[in-house]
């Protein structure tokens, strides 16, 4: 796997006890997807490095022992890093506040190149819209799985591809 194809969806955070704890904070959007996976990655020296989750052992604070992880010692050198996910696991339910996150991005097309900055992200009964500046216009996208391909929160990038005609309403 490349490293493009993981998302981080947290952080490890500090230790818990001598045995080996640790605890993790993670995005609400990737909470269940993180507890439920049976491997976690960090990023060292540039490459993500599997750790098996062996499971809770306390919800608040939340810490987690991983496996081959047995001392303060070792757990401690996660602290501060990443949590990775392969990017194909990551199912988030992204709500209206995820969303909002994505505004000052730029969205880019396959077809049409950079489309433009989201100005704002609005939510509306049936869906929720971006509001992009395209052309010196302000257009609406829909942002759902549909249209969106991959989010690059380092480049700011949106990627998505849209229907034809879209960008004309």
């Amino acid at each position: 796997m490349t490293k493009d194809s993981y998302t981080k969806v947290g952080r490890f955070g500090k230790t818990h006890g001598l045995n080996g704890g640790i605890r993790i904070l993670v995005e609400d959007a990737f909470l269940d997807t993180a507890l439920e996976a049976e491997v976690l990655f960090a990023p060292v020296d540039g490459s993500p490095v599997p750790y098996f989750n062996e499971g809770v052992l306390l919800e608040s604070p939340l810490v987690i022992k991983l496996e081959d992880v047995d001392t303060k010692e070792a757990a401690k050198t996660l602290t501060g890093l990443d949590i990775l996910l392969p990017a194909e696991e990551v199912e988030a339910e992204l709500g209206i506040e995820d969303f909002r996150l994505l505004e000052g991005f730029t969205v880019v097309t396959e077809t049409e190149g950079e489309i433009g900055p989201i100005l704002s992200v609005e939510a509306y009964p049936e869906q929720i819209l971006a509001l992009v500046s395209y052309q010196g216009r302000e257009v609406l996208i829909p942002l759902n799985e549909t249209f969106l391909q991959a989010i690059d929160p380092e480049a700011e990038r949106v990627e998505m591809q849209l229907p034809e005609g879209l960008l004309d309403l």
